[in-house]
């Protein structure tokens, strides 16, 4: 007879902790099966240095565990059949579970633009990466790459490419007054004039209204390109929007305490995908697929499991190899110091997961 069948979809930074929880405490009657189109893990955060050419695709992948109770699928999920309980894939048969956990990781939120999602590029799959990353690195010289969206993927993508392509027109474009919205007005205020001493122009409160080819349209008139990359929203995995519960306004499903479907007991989701106060982050990632791994061992040994509430460390951003910002559980900071506490996270987290 089978025993209990759990497949984890999505091998992301929530789903390397709920593996690397799991993995080390598995009950002997559970089978586990990650289904992923890639064969290793991708460090999402660092995507933007993929586009602009300062790490190699080694640098931001790492191998998902191996373990006997382990089956790795390399495929495309195209849907979750609730009704069978069965993971529809594209190449392979469909994948029964008893338990499902979804952490499937966002899309390019376009606001319903004309012309974004044709004319764009981006950043929110590897391979979407290393396309946008081909088409500025082989740009002739002196040509304009704009980024559309002053968040952090924005700003940290601007500042690596102009170490990479100095001779790069580079311009953020945003709809808000200043950069880095959500954080504070002493790293926002720093970033930018970082970037203004850097020669990357910022162009605040641009209402667009179209993007056609090599020119976005705004209510004060026009801006050219010869690249442009959309830096300026996500929304979740469509996937998950025909999962039978609620969706929050960028399409994430709406969970219960344990991050669960409150209409399908059977199914958890974790990351990008689930709906949360917390705005979305590896971080926040990280702690709900450890947080269902505890929870999923938990009622496997009929034990209860223990309710535990997420705590925001902090955030951090680049500024290319040599400087950064961003606050550390309520320190603010900036210059090279939080350059290199990025650079130990990651290392962390990649000591962690490949222990």
């Amino acid at each position: 007879m089978m025993g209990h069948q759990l497949v984890v979809i999505g091998g992301g930074y929530g789903g390397m902790y709920l593996l690397r929880t799991l993995l080390d405490n598995l009950p002997g009657d559970v089978e586990v099966t990650l289904v992923d189109r890639l064969p290793k893990s991708p460090l999402k955060t660092e995507f933007y240095s993929i586009s602009a050419g300062t790490m190699a695709l080694k640098d931001v992948t790492i191998p998902f565990p191996e373990h006997p109770q382990l089956r790795l699928v390399y495929d495309e999920v195209l849907s979750v059949d609730q009704a069978r309980k069965q993971v529809v894939v594209r190449e392979k048969d469909a994948i029964p579970y008893d338990t499902l956990v979804v952490g499937l990781g966002c899309v390019d939120r376009f606001h319903g633009l004309p012309g974004a999602e044709q004319y764009a590029y981006g950043l929110q799959s590897l391979k979407r990466a290393q396309a946008t990353g081909h088409e500025i690195l082989t740009l002739d010289a002196h040509r304009s790459v704009v980024l559309m969206g002053a968040g952090l993927t924005g700003i940290e993508l601007a500042a690596e490419l102009r170490e990479s392509r100095p001779d790069l027109a580079i311009t953020v474009v945003d709809r808000n007054e200043r950069v880095l919205k959500g954080f504070s007005e002493k790293i926002q205020v720093y970033v930018e004039g970082w970037l203004k001493r850097h020669d990357v122009q910022i162009l605040h409160g641009i209402q667009t209204k179209a993007i056609h080819p090599q020119v976005i349209e705004h209510e004060g008139g026009e801006i050219p390109f010869d690249r442009l990359v959309w830096t300026a929203g996500i929304k979740a995995s469509p996937i998950v929007s025909a999962l039978g519960t609620d969706h929050d306004s960028i399409g994430r499903v709406v969970v219960d305490e344990w991050q669960c479907l409150p209409t399908d007991p059977s199914i958890y989701v974790i990351g990008d995908c689930a709906a949360s106060e917390h705005p979305p982050s590896a971080q926040l990632a990280e702690f709900q697929g450890e947080y269902v791994a505890q929870t999923l061992l938990a009622r496997w040994h009929d034990a209860e499991p223990t309710d535990r509430q997420y705590q925001n460390k902090g955030a951090l951003g680049s500024l290319g190899k040599a400087a950064g910002f961003g606050s550390v559980k309520g320190v603010e900071l900036s210059g090279k110091i939080p350059r290199l506490l990025k650079s130990g996270v990651l290392w962390n987290y990649k000591k962690h997961v490949e222990q």
